[in-house]
């Protein structure tokens, strides 16, 4: 089982540029409410900084990505009232996919269960990313989770490719 390390994803934040990000944030955090994402990024608010990189990274494979704090900046993370869930409802809807940041702090997380069940039920395309922290803790596998494919650093390049059916490929075609 192949971990991607926090540092993985830190050392993604610097391939764009200060200004390249602010406009990569600024064009996404426009997306009215019935835009279309190729990936939605499922993870603990623990992982943000990590999460951003794996948002960049996934930007840079030329992906319409749904992260939360960029996209609904106002969302409130720590209600989990009825409004919060119908507006990560309608984005998961509105998703072809989701990527499940499986960390350490993952278990601790209300929302991810829900949001890979969403999504699974609806379209089955879920995939699971798992992290290591910087200590080297790695999650607690929630036997579930088995069942869909990984995210892995690509073979070719510095890109990411999905391991399904004995087989790897390219994120982007795997969608």
């Amino acid at each position: 089982m192949e971990f991607f390390s926090e540092q993985d994803f830190r050392d993604s934040t610097r391939w764009p540029s200060f200004l390249e990000r602010n406009r990569i944030e600024i064009v996404d955090s426009n997306a009215p409410k019935g835009a279309y994402f190729d990936v939605f990024l499922s993870y603990n608010i623990a992982d943000l900084a990590v999460v951003k990189g794996i948002y960049y990274a996934l930007r840079k494979e030329g992906l319409k990505v749904y992260l939360d704090v960029v996209v609904d900046p106002l969302l409130n993370r720590n209600s989990t009232d009825k409004k919060t869930a119908e507006i990560i409802r309608n984005r998961l809807e509105h998703s072809k996919s989701i990527i499940y940041a499986e960390s350490p702090n993952a278990s601790k997380s209300n929302w991810m269960p829900w949001e890979i069940g969403v999504v699974d039920g609806k379209k089955g395309k879920c995939m699971v990313m798992l992290l290591k922290n910087s200590r080297g803790d790695v999650p607690g596998r929630r036997e579930y989770l088995s069942l869909y494919p990984t995210v892995h650093p690509s073979g070719y390049g510095n890109g990411l490719s999905v391991f399904s059916g004995g087989f790897y490929y390219r994120i982007s075609s795997f969608l």
